[in-house]
């Protein structure tokens, strides 16, 4: 069973994900901050991580999942749920974001520490600015609606999605998901280039039933296990 039992609360620190890593916290555990001084993406990105947006981390044991790479796709289809029950529409980018609006609102770091997985979620909520390096490519959920969230709300819609999909996720694997990824895949049906050991063009098909990106591509179906999507340029 996944359950959040514990929960710290920081003003501020380096990085939640950095808080569980270092601890031995019991799984279940959630470290929240509202600002991070070091937040972290994907690759060692940087994470903006300033006042009005929820970040936060919770430690699972891998012992509790057949396989943990599909978990960052899990998580994201949860905080794409969990918004859209704000009445706020979004979609799924493979393997970890979820956009508002054709831009990023939140994103999943999902990190193997001996036992544990460290699964950290930004999620930008109440920003009514971004710095100009992401300004084109970053929005909140104040941004899309005008509206200001509570952020505890926001975080326990994201938790509560997140234990019911985990839980799922260990009982059965990644099909039950299949579908539900699909009709919110960004990209689904256009040409898009996937970069990662080689850039890789095609028509995004969707996913297969291990949560593994399909493309169509000059040389057949492939089938991509990790990489950055975008539109291929016209």
């Amino acid at each position: 069973m996944v359950g959040f039992d514990h929960m710290v609360w920081l003003r501020e620190t380096d990085s939640t994900q950095e808080v569980l890593k270092r601890g031995s916290y019991p799984e279940g555990t959630v470290v929240v901050a509202d600002v991070q001084k070091r937040g972290k993406g994907r690759k060692g990105r940087r994470w903006e991580s300033q006042e009005g947006g929820l970040y936060f981390s919770f430690v699972l044991s891998a012992k509790n999942f057949r396989e943990v790479l599909q978990i960052p796709l899990v998580v994201g289809l949860s905080v794409s749920e969990a918004l859209d029950s704000f009445g706020l529409p979004t979609t799924v980018k493979w393997p970890n974001d979820v956009y508002l609006k054709g831009k990023k609102v939140s994103g999943v770091l999902v990190e193997r520490s001996g036992d544990k997985v460290v699964v950290g979620v930004g999620v930008n909520v109440n920003q009514s600015s971004f710095p100009e390096e992401i300004r084109e490519t970053a929005t909140s959920m104040f941004l899309a609606s005008g509206k200001n969230f509570e952020r505890k709300e926001v975080l326990m819609r994201v938790l509560g999605r997140s234990r019911e999909n985990l839980e799922l996720f260990s009982r059965e694997g990644f099909l039950p998901f299949k579908e539900r990824v699909e009709e919110k895949l960004l990209f689904k049906g256009e040409e898009v280039v996937v970069l990662s050991e080689k850039p890789v063009a095609g028509i995004l098909l969707g996913v297969d039933g291990e949560g593994w990106l399909l493309l169509r591509t000059s040389e057949g179906i492939k089938k991509i296990v990790a990489g950055d999507v975008s539109l291929r340029p016209r």
